[in-house]
């Protein structure tokens, strides 16, 4: 199956806004992982499923103008408007394309992909079809969910019931939204080295974190509704309740787990 066809999440412009939100609320754990890596002026990289730009035009400002950073996605519309916000970045290029189809013919020192893999039926695929593209020695980076660990406080069953819908929608297309825990095991296969795995749950009680969960539901209604997972009804009163939540500030939602892996390709 193409990333297409398994792919949960509403595109277009609806899709590229809740990516905004979500990119700033991650914004500081990214930049942390990045500059572990580290990537460094003048590197070349390539950001796998890019979305929006917001990671692409990050690693831009750390690799510099004498740098140069590829951003690709299968989504017509969210690759348009990355572009557009990138105009002041020479450095930046992005293309449409399917990590499920021919890789770039470029090698990079640097490759990312942040909440890609979990959308994808061979994962393993992927991850052996981008780590071909690093140069000896180059970094390939990933971060994704593992959507088994809802934390909140009060426990509120409108946020167990949308983790439990995104996961048996997410599985419905042969995805796997477990796969944060898999991520070392992926690169370890893809003949990767000197692998490091680090687990982020952000939980901050402010209204952005707690609103990525109501525009992440909002943004896979299609699918789960398509695949007859849940009902109109049913949807519409998790959604009020979780609304509900973003403006109590005695509520605490957490993001999903977020697994961040990385490793080295031979010398």
């Amino acid at each position: 199956m193409s990333e297409a066809g398994s792919y949960i999440i509403r595109g277009g412009i609806q899709g590229r806004e809740r990516l905004r939100v979500l990119a700033g609320v991650l914004a500081p754990r990214t930049r942390a992982m990045l500059e572990q890596l580290p990537v460094r002026p003048g590197d070349r990289s390539w950001d796998v499923g890019s979305g929006g730009g917001d990671v692409t035009l990050m690693i831009a400002d750390m690799v510099g103008t004498e740098g140069r950073v590829l951003g690709t996605d299968l989504d017509p519309a969210k690759v348009a408007l990355a572009a557009a916000e990138a105009t002041t970045y020479p450095q930046v290029e992005y293309r449409v394309a399917d990590i499920t189809g021919e890789p770039p013919a470029e090698t990079f020192d640097v490759a990312h992909a942040r909440f890609l893999l979990s959308h994808l039926t061979d994962p393993a695929a992927a991850v052996a079809a981008i780590a071909r593209t690093l140069r000896p020695g180059g970094t390939l980076a990933v971060a994704d969910v593992d959507f088994s660990a809802p934390l909140c406080c009060p426990d509120s069953p409108a946020f167990r019931a949308y983790h439990d819908l995104y996961i048996r929608t997410g599985r419905h297309r042969g995805a796997d939204p477990l796969i944060g825990t898999r991520l070392p095991a992926l690169l370890h296969t893809a003949g990767l080295t000197d692998i490091h795995i680090q687990v982020n749950q952000p939980a901050e009680p402010d209204p952005a974190t707690k609103l990525v969960h109501v525009l992440t539901l909002e943004n896979i209604a299609d699918a789960a509704l398509a695949a007859g997972l849940t009902s109109t009804a049913e949807l519409d009163a998790i959604l009020a309740d979780l609304r509900a939540a973003v403006d109590d500030s005695s509520i605490v939602l957490a993001a999903p787990r977020m697994v961040q892996t990385w490793g080295r390709a031979p010398r």
